[in-house]
C-alpha cells in the first residue's frame, strides 16, 4: 500500500511540474497546501498537487531549493576570448525559478551603430500580455534551466540528498525532490534533515520506510527537456543572434556599392576633363607647328630642324588624346559594372538584399522567441499567441 501511495504521489508531483513548470514547496503547517517560506522539507502538499488521497498529507517531501550555491562552471572569458572555468553562482531553486534561461541575443544591430550582443532574457512581456498568460514568459525553459544548473552544483549535505543504501550516513548525492512513506512505529527520518534514505535500501526488522527519489537528471529527461531547452535557448538563440549580425552586414555592403558607383562617376568626370586637356595640348602644338612653319619661312629655312620637334609634340599630343580616350572608356566601363551591381543588389528582391535580410532576420527571431514562449508544455491559450506572435525589429530600415 505505501508504494502505491508513493507512485500515485509522484504521479501527481510530476502533473504538477508539466503545469506549473517548478516542483511544489513542501507542506510545513499540515493542510495540505504549499508553503514556500524557503524550507526544503515538509509534508506533500497533496491538495496542491491534486491529490485526492489525504493520506498523501502524510508523506514526508522534499524539494531541492539552492540559491547562493558557486560552482566553478565552463564560460566565455571576455579578457581571454576563451572558455574557462569561473566561479557561478546559478541559480536551482526547482520549487520558485525565476525568468533565468538567458540566451545570447544581439540587442542593437543599426547598420550605421555598434552591433551588442548580451546573454540576457528574451522580454516577451513588450510583445505579448504575460499578465494574461505568464506561462509565455515563464515556463518549462527556466524550470529546465534550473535543473541545469542544479546539477552543476557539488553535492551538499545542507539541500535535499538521498544516502547510500549501504553507507547509511554517506550523501549518494542530491536529488530534485524525494517522497517517504514513514513507519509511525520506528521512523527512520528526522524531521529536521534535508537527507532521505536510499530507495534501494532494502527492508529489516528495524527499517519498513518507503523513499522515491527522483534525481536531477532523472527529471530531466522524464521533462525531455534536451529535446526542447537545449534547441531553444541555443540553437534557435544561436541562429537568431547570426541573422541580426547579417542584416547590417546587407545595409554596409550596399553602402560599399553605392561608394563604388560614386567613384566610377568621379573617374568618368576625370576621364572626360583629361581628354579635354589633351584635346586642348593638341590644338596647342598645332598651332606652334604652324608658327615654326611660319618661322621657317621667314627664315629660308634655317629653323627647319624646329619644324621636326613640333611634328613630334603633335605626335604625342595625339597619344595623349588617344590615351585619355580608353582611360574614359575604362572609366565609363567600370561605372557602368558597379552601377548594375549595385542595381542587382538593391532590386533582386523587395527591398533589395538589405531588405530580404530584414525580412528572414525578423521572421528567425520570430522563431526563436516562439520557441522560448512555448516551453516545453504548451496549453492551448499559449500555443495560439505564440501562432499569431509577429516580431519586427525596429531602427534598420527595410527598403534601399
Amino acid at each position: 500500500m505505501p508504494g502505491r501511495l508513493l507512485q500515485r504521489a509522484d504521479d501527481a508531483v510530476m502533473g504538477f511540474v508539466t503545469s506549473q513548470s517548478r516542483l511544489p514547496c513542501p507542506d510545513t503547517n499540515h493542510d495540505g497546501r504549499e508553503d514556500c517560506g524557503g524550507g526544503e522539507v515538509g509534508k506533500l502538499p497533496y491538495l496542491t498537487v491534486g491529490l485526492p488521497d489525504a493520506r498523501g498529507g502524510r508523506l514526508r517531501y522534499g524539494v531541492l531549493r539552492r540559491t547562493g550555491d558557486s560552482a566553478q562552471i565552463v564560460r566565455s572569458n571576455t579578457d581571454s576570448g576563451r572558455a574557462i572555468p569561473q566561479s557561478t553562482v546559478p541559480g536551482a531553486d526547482l520549487a520558485a525559478p525565476p525568468d533565468q534561461a538567458m540566451p545570447l541575443q544581439v540587442t542593437a544591430n543599426a547598420a550605421d551603430s555598434f552591433v551588442i550582443s548580451r546573454v540576457q532574457a528574451w522580454d516577451h512581456c513588450a510583445h505579448v500580455d504575460c499578465a494574461a498568460l505568464p506561462q509565455l514568459n515563464h515556463n518549462s525553459m527556466d524550470f529546465c534551466d534550473a535543473l541545469r544548473n542544479a546539477s552543476q552544483l557539488p553535492i551538499s549535505d545542507s539541500h535535499v540528498h538521498a544516502r547510500h543504501e549501504r553507507e547509511l550516513t554517506r550523501n549518494a548525492g542530491n536529488v530534485a525532490y524525494a517522497l517517504a512513506a514513514i513507519d509511525p512505529l520506528m521512523p527512520t527520518h528526522d524531521d529536521g534533515s534535508p537527507a532521505f534514505q536510499s530507495p534501494r535500501r532494502p527492508g529489516s526488522g528495524d527499517y519498513h520506510d518507503k523513499v522515491l527519489a527522483v534525481g536531477i537528471d532523472q527529471l530531466w529527461t522524464r521533462l525531455r527537456c534536451g529535446e526542447h531547452y537545449s534547441p531553444a535557448l541555443f540553437a534557435h538563440a544561436n541562429v537568431a543572434a547570426a541573422a541580426r549580425l547579417t542584416t547590417p552586414v546587407m545595409h554596409n555592403h550596399k553602402t560599399q556599392l553605392d561608394i563604388m558607383v560614386e567613384l566610377g562617376k568621379a573617374e568618368s568626370m576625370n576621364a572626360t576633363v583629361a581628354i579635354i586637356d589633351a584635346s586642348a595640348e593638341l590644338i596647342n602644338t598645332t598651332a606652334d607647328t604652324l608658327d615654326t612653319i611660319a618661322e621657317m619661312f621667314e627664315t629660308y629655312g634655317g629653323w627647319n630642324w624646329r619644324v621636326a620637334i613640333a611634328a613630334g609634340s603633335i605626335g604625342t599630343a595625339v597619344g595623349s588624346t588617344i590615351a585619355a580616350g580608353v582611360a574614359k572608356g575604362a572609366a565609363d566601363s567600370y561605372l557602368a559594372n558597379a552601377e548594375k551591381y549595385r542595381d542587382q543588389f538593391t532590386t533582386q528582391f523587395p527591398g533589395g538584399f538589405p531588405g530580404e535580410a530584414q525580412r528572414l532576420e525578423d521572421e528567425i527571431v520570430t522563431n526563436a522567441r516562439r520557441a522560448d514562449m512555448l516551453g516545453g508544455f504548451p496549453d492551448a491559450a499559449v500555443r495560439d499567441v505564440a501562432k499569431n506572435f509577429k516580431y519586427k525589429a525596429a531602427g534598420i530600415p527595410s527598403g534601399p
